[in-house]
């Protein structure tokens, strides 16, 4: 704090108790004026106008409004009413001192916590992006392995080669799609809407998750209806949605052993006017429908509660809507919709 903006605090505190002066008599209220004149110093400038206000406060207080002089023999209770005064006054200066010390410990609190949940957030983002990385790259890597076991034989089954290898090129493509993803992600560039076959999209993060699946156990089911219009829409980011809205599916049955798990993805036509895409999952259900989509709300142990935040910010960004049907039996069912013409810039 520079010594102008001191000299200024200080200044109104001296000004502050100089009104209360002049406004005290005519009000018949010394101790009130003076009382708000020390609390006004103290939000304003802190501790040290705080004090200030007190002791110009006290002196004119003596000096204006008790009997002068102020012998020992005089009425007891002129010196309690400047006793009171005084204890009144400190009192409030540093009831008002604390409050700011415990208002800038609640900042510098706030102020960590929010790097702290900054430093969460990046490392699961960190985590999130290995693990969907990792898929198309295990998979490049599967495909050269079994590539270079089929030019190997005897004699070279060129077929199977070139079949692996026409893979090798689409998942490294794949890998490339969620670099470039992340790259506009930090951009923040604007949607890149196309024409889109919804059905396409949820193939496509079918083709994605089907490693995890298998390894899971899980029966993915689809009902998608034939020959839907197409959506404007960017693809990445619903392939996002579609994927984050599987991949909770799939955690919500981890630990269900008593019946079949399974996934099941629907879309359909609603009113000639949106599709509507349902994936739902065999899990244990939620315990709080209303605030999965709140940001930070999470059900996971090491979960920040962003996936769903995010996915409604981008089917919001599309002018369509995420939310929860009712499930006939066990699980969770979410839904989005998607408007067949939406002139929504983003």
């Amino acid at each position: 704090m520079t010594n102008v903006v001191k000299m200024r605090h200080y200044g109104v505190a001296a000004i502050a108790c100089g009104i209360a002066l002049v406004v005290a008599r005519p009000l018949k209220a010394e101790s009130s004026c003076f009382l708000l004149a020390i609390i006004v110093s103290s939000l304003f400038g802190g501790r040290g106008p705080g004090l200030l206000a007190v002791g110009l406060s006290t002196i004119a207080f003596d000096i204006f409004f008790l009997p002068a002089p102020l012998p020992l023999s005089s009425d007891p209770s002129s010196y309690l009413r400047l006793g009171v005064f005084l204890a009144a006054a400190i009192t409030a200066s540093q009831l008002i001192e604390a409050k700011k010390r415990i208002e800038e410990t609640l900042r510098r609190t706030q102020a960590r916590l929010s790097r702290a949940t900054q430093i969460a957030t990046v490392a699961e983002l960190a985590a999130s992006i290995a693990h969907e990385i990792s898929q198309p790259l295990s998979a490049v890597v599967a495909n050269g392995q079994a590539c270079t076991q089929w030019l190997a034989a005897e004699p070279p089954n060129m077929t199977n080669a070139r079949i692996a290898a026409e893979r090798i090129v689409r998942d490294g493509k794949d890998a490339g799609e969620v670099v470039r993803r992340l790259r506009e992600l930090f951009k923040k560039n604007a949607l890149t809407k196309v024409d889109l076959d919804v059905n396409d999209v949820v193939h496509e993060v079918i083709r994605l998750i089907r490693t995890e699946v298998v390894r899971k156990r899980i029966t993915v089911e689809t009902d998608l209806e034939k020959k839907l219009p197409f959506v404007q829409g960017d693809r990445v980011q619903l392939q996002q949605v579609i994927f984050n809205l599987l991949l909770n599916g799939i955690e919500a049955m981890e630990a269900v052993n008593d019946r079949p798990r399974k996934l099941w993805i629907c879309s359909k036509l609603r009113g000639g006017d949106a599709i509507v895409v349902e994936i739902r999952d065999h899990g244990s259900g939620l315990a709080d429908a209303e605030k999965v989509f709140e940001a930070f709300y999470t059900t996971k142990e090491k979960g920040m509660g962003m996936g769903l935040a995010i996915c409604r910010s981008i089917v919001e960004a599309h002018g369509g809507l995420l939310g929860i049907s009712p499930s006939h039996g066990p699980g969770t069912t979410f839904f989005f919709t998607l408007p067949l013409e939406s002139s929504q810039s983003t």
